[in-house]
């Protein structure tokens, strides 16, 4: 579906679902008392207190439109968070909308906007979407889409949502033996993988030599169907948070009942892209720098008291996916199994300091000093001039803030 046109839900707003509010009592105190006119963002940590705008300074849209990778998941939460459980679910342009919570208010932002995407927005690239549609300030992207893309639009990753990449390959171990700390056994199992379009992990895979070309099955569009159709007797991409516990509670897939399924994190494989980085076009960063140096940390506190006390937005959440009427949903129940692997995993969780939603500058570089050559070898054209401080940038993170614990 696309969106030609978009407008602003306000609170009042009648069309759409109501969710009982409720909010973050925690207010981050990422700013400076001096409540002067916003200072030049700096190349270190912007968005610390003694270069960070006033939060009450007009730096930032009126109404912060925020562009996720998917539909509504416990993996979105801290953007929600903005919001809380008080917001409007529109089912026609598959929008959460509301004022933004009184603790997360800063920089002039009045509402928050976030668009759900994937085959809502026809699996357009969210890099994309964005470069045709300058309402929207943040994007959810990968690091590797970052690179992969740069030949044609160019963006910058400006704070993390997630440490670790949820995304991973299942298969029945019933059917399939094999071993998830050995990608070459993917390869070795000669079996289908089904994936999405354009997924450079899957690039990776086979630049390694670790799987072969003809298992590749890039037509996964999201759905279970495929699956149960074939009895799961293929390899299929998903999130360790969402379909390990569908399969193995929900999904009647294998002699009509769900059963358990095996798996690997890409990120185990060896590729460990950030995922769903906060994200902007790269030719805005210096109009939007004066905004992002006080959104940033509130972005870092939404994510540190959403993952403090996960279930009322993932009840909203559970509401949200409700009200746009199909095939995804999500429980209460897959909600907490997916909570108990943020924790067991560190999906959720400080890098390897002390702050949450900054990025490991040497893991950034690693990732792309192997994908350069590997897109060169596929034809793709990045640009040549990128390196990895027009990939990522830790400038406007507020150090201080960070999951306890």
């Amino acid at each position: 579906m696309k969106r030609s046109t978009r407008r602003i839900i306000a609170l009042a707003a009648a069309a759409g679902l109501a969710i009982t509010a409720c909010g973050s009592d925690n207010d981050a105190t990422t700013t400076t008392e001096d409540t002067t006119a916003a200072e030049e963002v700096t190349t270190d940590t912007a968005a610390t207190s003694d270069t960070a705008a006033a939060t009450d300074e007009v730096v930032c849209p009126a109404n912060l439109v925020i562009q996720t990778d998917w539909w509504p998941e416990i993996e979105h939460g801290g953007s929600y968070q903005l919001i809380g459980a008080g917001g409007v679910a529109d089912p026609k342009l598959f929008t959460y909308s509301g004022p933004i919570a009184d603790a997360y208010k800063v920089g002039g932002i009045e509402t928050v906007e976030i668009r759900a995407g994937g085959d809502a927005i026809e699996f357009q690239p969210v890099l994309s979407v964005m470069k045709t549609d300058q309402d929207i300030t943040l994007g959810y992207v990968n690091t590797d889409d970052i690179i992969q893309s740069s030949g044609t639009v160019r963006a910058t990753g400006v704070a993390t949502t997630l440490e670790i990449n949820p995304q991973f390959l299942m298969w029945d171990p019933e059917q399939l033996k094999i071993d998830p700390k050995d990608p070459a056994s993917l390869g070795a199992s000669g079996a289908r993988i089904s994936h999405f379009s354009g997924t450079t992990y899957m690039d990776w895979l086979l630049g390694k030599g670790f799987i072969k070309k003809d298992q590749s099955d890039p037509n996964y569009g999201g759905s279970p169907d495929k699956w149960i159709a074939d009895g799961g007797n293929f390899i299929q991409q998903g999130f360790v948070t969402n379909e390990t516990y569908k399969y193995e509670n929900e999904i009647n897939w294998k002699d009509g009942a769900p059963a358990p399924i095996d798996y690997t994190l890409i990120h185990d494989l060896g590729w460990q892209p950030y995922p769903a980085m906060y994200s902007v076009l790269s030719d805005r960063l210096e109009e939007l720098s004066p905004c992002l140096a006080v959104l940033v940390p509130k972005l870092q506190q939404a994510w540190v008291d959403y993952l403090a006390d996960p279930t009322p937005i993932g009840n909203a959440l559970v509401e949200i996916t409700k009200t746009y009427n199909n095939y995804w949903s999500i429980t209460p129940e897959l909600n907490a199994a997916g909570f108990e692997l943020f924790k067991s995993l560190g999906i959720g969780g400080n890098g390897p300091d002390s702050t949450y939603g900054n990025f490991d500058i040497d893991r950034v570089q690693k990732l792309y000093d192997e994908a350069m050559p590997l897109l060169a070898d596929l034809g793709v054209e990045t640009d040549a001039t990128l390196t990895v401080d027009g990939v990522v940038t830790n400038k406007f993170i507020d150090t201080s803030i960070g999951v306890a614990g």
